[in-house]
């Protein structure tokens, strides 16, 4: 049982001690690793410590459904940045109290735009965060950029798109050394979209054909809600971990950078290769145990007494 530092807990022994939230977080950070703890304290601004100045950039012009009917038109307003002004008491179309945040657009402060929340503005400081819909959150995209720009870090995914072309995706390779080069906008969905060039230069060319050779781009989450599932830690790692698996041959090691597997991979080596499957379905034989890996775009790896015995990419 837990209990806030502003009430005790009885459990029949009154020597009982009381635990804070701050006795609860710092429990949590002790076993996060290193990639965890980096963003771990990085959160959206409360809406009552906004200032105006704050800027958004539009990912959809679907915000115009988000928006009141008093705002400018959304149309073509996609990559575009909205500034905040001010928030006001406001009365919602059921007739309750509500804030109103008005915003103008960057280019054209004539463009007014106005989004209400269903929180009284005497309330207002309850809210731990705003999400306005199909935007983004540039300070928030500063911040992350100030904290990974020249790092040098692993890249874990080989989900790369190419910088020049956003909507482009391609396999990457995994576990080689990258350089960060920037960290800009991403979507509503992946707000942080992290740059980088691949430091081994044999290696820049290797996959991912683009207009920029020279680099790529990941997507990123930012946070602890259920959508946050490409947080910073399951993209990348601080440290090699060709390191942790010294017992793994070189050649097999080239194929677990390329997401390739072969028969008689072991099931760190396939995982490596592939990451975690979602689903693992185990059924007993005659020589033994048989497992089967099953990934959600219908790969799937069969493995006999551990070892890999059958697959399709």
């Amino acid at each position: 049982m837990l209990c806030t530092a502003a009430a005790g807990c009885f459990t029949g022994v009154e020597s009982t001690p009381r635990i804070s939230l701050s006795d609860v977080k710092k429990q949590q950070a002790a076993g996060a690793t290193p990639e965890q703890q980096l963003l771990a304290d990085l959160a959206p601004e409360p809406p009552s410590r906004w200032l105006p100045g704050r800027r958004l950039r539009v990912d959809d012009d679907k915000i115009g459904l988000a928006l009141t009917a008093a705002s400018a038109p959304t149309a073509g307003l996609t990559g575009h940045d909205i500034v905040f002004e001010s928030a006001a008491p406001a009365v919602s179309l059921t007739g309750t109290d509500a804030t109103e945040f008005t915003f103008h657009r960057a280019d054209s402060p004539s463009d007014k735009y106005y989004y209400q929340t269903p929180v009284e503005i005497s309330e207002l400081d309850t809210l731990a965060a705003l999400s306005v819909p199909f935007t983004i959150d540039l300070e928030m995209v500063e911040r992350i950029d100030s904290l990974l720009r020249g790092r040098r870090l692993y890249v874990k995914t080989p989900a790369w798109y190419d910088p020049a072309d956003e909507r482009r995706a391609c396999v990457g390779l995994r576990h080689v050394p990258i350089i960060v080069d920037s960290v800009v906008a991403g979507t509503s969905n992946y707000p942080a979209a992290v740059l980088f060039t691949v430091e081994e230069p044999e290696r820049r060319n290797a996959v991912c054909p683009s207009s920029k050779p020279q680099q790529r781009m990941v997507y990123m989450t930012v946070g602890r809600s259920r959508a946050a599932t490409r947080n910073f830690d399951v993209l990348f790692a601080f440290e090699n971990p060709r390191k942790s698996y010294p017992e793994i041959k070189d050649d097999v090691w080239e194929l677990i950078v390329r997401s390739r597997v072969q028969t008689a991979m072991s099931r760190d080596e396939c995982r490596l290769a592939l990451g975690a499957p979602p689903s693992v379905l185990r059924t007993p034989t005659y020589g033994g145990m048989r497992e089967i890996w099953q990934y959600s775009d219908g790969v799937y790896l069969v493995f006999d007494d551990g070892y890999l015995s059958n697959f399709r990419l």
